[in-house]
């Protein structure tokens, strides 16, 4: 494109393109400025744009003048990058106008003008106005000016900017030939120092959950009934009969009471008991006698909480009307009693105790007891109203066992 190289068409720059293909191997070793021209055509015509640029701007730095600048030109226009383009030719007029001619220069200005009118100014705002400015991806100068007035070609653009301390920000924006009211304003934000790590406040474990209220069960209470079987022994027998065998008696009971709570209840008892005791004298083997016993009483009955088992215990008291009679205690060779062996009767007080086990089986009632009588003897009068010593010479008293059977009703 200097004055050695003639007139020649921006466009086309074909007889420049045409002499550096012409360039012998050997030249290009020799002088890299036609070596760098040569390799930058090469690329242009495989339209890898971007590295003929770096070829010719290569060149340029080897030898400063017109021709790689118009070429450089050329790729850019090919590049669709008019600004850029434009900016090279009017380089190569304001610096190198000595390596021009007359033409070269008319060309020059003519393509200015064409693709300035393909121009579009679009206004950028930046804040802050120290950031700088990104098109396309080329950092623009910095300017103190917060506002800047730039042109593009038509097409989409990609405008950013970013600033030391702030977050980058970038639009993309579309402009159209000739076109001057487009506005983008940037505006960055304050990068937020980094957050310290979240320390979540302690939370104390929640408390176990309240036990439950355990609902209050109702004391048993409801009336019940026993049965019971009773073996006894006396240890107490009438002055009168001697040397009585170690015998026992029977005793048959029913007992009807209320359980007013878990330990305690009050009963009724109604015991009929019959023992029948021999004599162990040789001269009247079949000599006996008999105590008959009623008894008429009231208990209070004590029990432990267990709901199946439970230990049972009584304590109470009442009259007994008692009846002795003797059988076979006179013979021929006389009477065993000495004639004091005479009927008698009376009504007499006594106490009962027992201490014991109990089953309950859902309302039935079986259980065994140790029992206790302590009765008093003064009550038992002669049926013929004989003045004599007493019968007994002491308080009665008959133990034994009993098996309980049963049904409550709590």
């Amino acid at each position: 494109m200097g004055r050695s190289h003639g007139r020649l068409p921006l466009a086309l720059c074909a007889a420049t393109l045409g002499l550096a293909l012409q360039l012998s191997p050997a030249l290009a070793q020799v002088e890299p400025y036609r070596q760098h021209m040569a390799n930058g055509i090469k690329l242009f015509q495989d339209r890898n744009y971007p590295a003929a640029i770096a070829e010719f701007e290569a060149a340029y730095k080897e030898k400063p003048k017109a021709s790689p600048l118009f070429n450089i030109a050329l790729a850019e226009k090919a590049l669709f990058n008019y600004p850029r383009a434009i900016a090279a030719l009017e380089r190569a007029l304001a610096q190198h106008r000595d390596t021009m001619d007359e033409s070269d220069e008319k060309t020059a200005r003519g393509a200015i003008e064409e693709m300035r009118a393909l121009l579009a100014q679009v206004t950028i705002e930046l804040s802050p106005q120290s950031a700088t400015l990104i098109i396309d991806g080329q950092e623009h100068p910095p300017s103190s000016s917060g506002t800047r007035v730039v042109e593009l070609g038509p097409g989409v653009h990609r405008i950013g900017a970013r600033a030391e301390g702030h977050v980058g920000a970038e639009q993309s924006v579309t402009v159209v030939s000739g076109e001057r009211g487009k506005r983008v304003k940037l505006s960055l934000a304050p990068e937020r120092p980094a957050a310290p790590p979240d320390t979540e406040p302690f939370t104390p474990p929640p408390p176990p959950p309240a036990p439950r209220p355990v609902p209050l069960s109702l004391a048993p209470q409801g009336y019940y009934v026993i049965g019971a079987a009773s073996l006894l022994w006396p240890l107490g027998h009438p002055r009168a009969f001697p040397e009585p065998e170690a015998n026992s008696g029977g005793a048959g009971s029913i007992r009807v009471g209320y359980r007013v709570n878990t330990p305690a209840a009050f009963d009724l008892m109604l015991q009929y008991a019959n023992i029948n005791i021999e004599s162990d004298d040789t001269a009247y083997q079949n000599a006996s006698y008999t105590l008959g016993s009623t008894r008429l009483g009231l208990n209070v009955r004590l029990m432990t909480p267990g709901q199946t088992w439970r230990f049972v215990g009584s304590i109470g008291g009442g009259l007994t009307y008692d009846e002795v009679r003797f059988h076979n205690v006179g013979t021929t060779d006389g009477d065993i009693c000495g004639g004091r062996c005479r009927p008698a009767s009376g009504v007499n007080a006594f106490v009962f105790s027992e201490v014991g086990v109990e089953l309950d089986l859902d309302g039935v009632l079986l259980g065994f007891s140790l029992d206790s009588y302590f009765q008093s003897s003064r009550g038992i009068d002669y049926e013929q109203g004989e003045d004599g010593p007493p019968l007994y010479s002491s308080v009665l008293l008959h133990l034994g066992g009993s098996l309980h059977a049963g049904y409550a009703f709590w």
